[in-house]
């Protein structure tokens, strides 16, 4: 409408310029202009209706379904990237969120126009909306990573307080060795934290302290020492309230004031990073099989180590140590080894060039 308004300005505006260049225009001259005026403005408002209709057309709802997975994405994602990233996605979800919870929602880009009606042919208003602001352009590298991310948060808002208050908001999906491992490694020798240093050293309570495995009645008198948190609030420039006076105090040795300051949010109550407890959840698919951290995350009774100890029928010692040894090992990596049927081979080739160099006039 803007741009159809300042078109006719400017016809009128440059109306009076024109009259003042004709020489005494005749009726029938101020008729051929008319009609040129006409044809400009039904071409240019004809251009601007193909404009709209091609911009509605790009962002008409489109389905893409893969397994348990549904989601509306703009119609300008194109066909094979939409079902690659509703296959991405189905593969993601699989990792720890169950197939009846994906099946009973929707997820809808918000760029998709056209949501309600296509719901509605599709027999799926019923189903819970999961929106996402993404896929508003075709994206070869899209893999569905952002479409479950947002339905692994959802699922995560129905689970109880403590798996709420471990959890990230990803569920850690898509975790990998390769990609990922390092980081976590990285977490811990860098932690900053006492608790992560144990852990480092071979200290599985440390390490259980780190992760926030225990239902710790007041996590930062335990997971944190008072040189930990001095530090880590002294590192920080940001506060606000009444955690101003209280970090001063911190500072100034009062240990009370440390703890309160940081449970007020200046810290996480666990220690340990998004790429560490994801690791977590990774040891446990890998040991537990596909569907373990499913399982795990359907229990509700006791502390978060108390349940995955439970979904790998371990001690919750012995799980976390043998966590602690597969993500140092990149995932429980063999070491190189070498027996004797492994060396044959080489002792064999290195005696016959021994043998060929002897016969060599150069060793005569």
């Amino acid at each position: 409408m803007c741009r159809s308004l300042a078109f006719v300005a400017s016809l009128i505006a440059l109306a009076p310029v024109m009259q003042a260049q004709a020489p005494s225009p005749g009726p029938d001259s101020a008729r051929a202009r008319l009609a040129r005026a006409e044809l400009r403005w039904a071409q240019f408002v004809a251009g601007d209706s193909a404009s709209r209709a091609q911009t509605a057309e790009s962002r008409r709802a489109v389905r893409f379904d893969a397994g348990p997975v549904t989601m509306l994405l703009p119609a300008s994602v194109g066909e094979a990237t939409g079902r690659r990233v509703a296959a991405g996605a189905a593969a993601y979800l699989a990792e720890a969120v169950p197939s009846t919870f994906v099946a009973s929602h929707v997820v809808v880009a918000i760029a998709a126009s056209g949501a309600d009606s296509a719901l509605h042919a599709a027999g799926l208003a019923s189903r819970e909306r999961l929106l996402v602001d993404a896929y508003a352009k075709p994206d070869s590298l899209a893999d569905g990573w952002v479409v479950a991310a947002a339905v692994a948060n959802g699922y995560r808002e129905t689970l109880d307080t403590a798996w709420r208050g471990w959890l990230f908001p990803d569920l850690g999906i898509g975790w990998s060795v390769q990609r990922d491992g390092p980081g976590a490694v990285r977490d811990l020798m860098m932690a900053g934290v006492s608790t992560g240093a144990d852990c480092l050293g071979g200290d599985i309570r440390g390490c259980r302290l780190w992760l926030g495995l225990d239902a710790d009645p007041n996590p930062y008198q335990v997971r944190y020492r008072r040189d930990d948190l001095r530090r880590a609030l002294a590192a920080r420039s940001f506060a606000w309230g009444n955690t101003v006076a209280l970090a001063r105090q911190c500072l100034e040795g009062l240990v009370a004031a440390c703890t309160r300051a940081a449970s007020l949010g200046l810290l996480p109550a666990v220690p340990a990073g998004p790429s560490a407890r994801g690791s977590v959840l990774a040891f446990i698919r890998a040991r537990g099989g596909p569907d373990a951290v499913t399982r795990a995350l359907r229990d509700s009774s006791g502390a978060i180590g108390d349940r995955l100890a439970r979904t790998l029928r371990l001690p919750e010692d012995s799980l976390v140590g043998e966590w602690r040894i597969w993500v140092l090992t990149g995932g429980g990596r063999r070491r190189v080894t070498a027996n004797l049927r492994d060396a044959l081979p080489v002792v064999f080739f290195g005696a016959l060039l021994l043998w060929a160099a002897t016969r060599s006039g150069r060793w005569r």
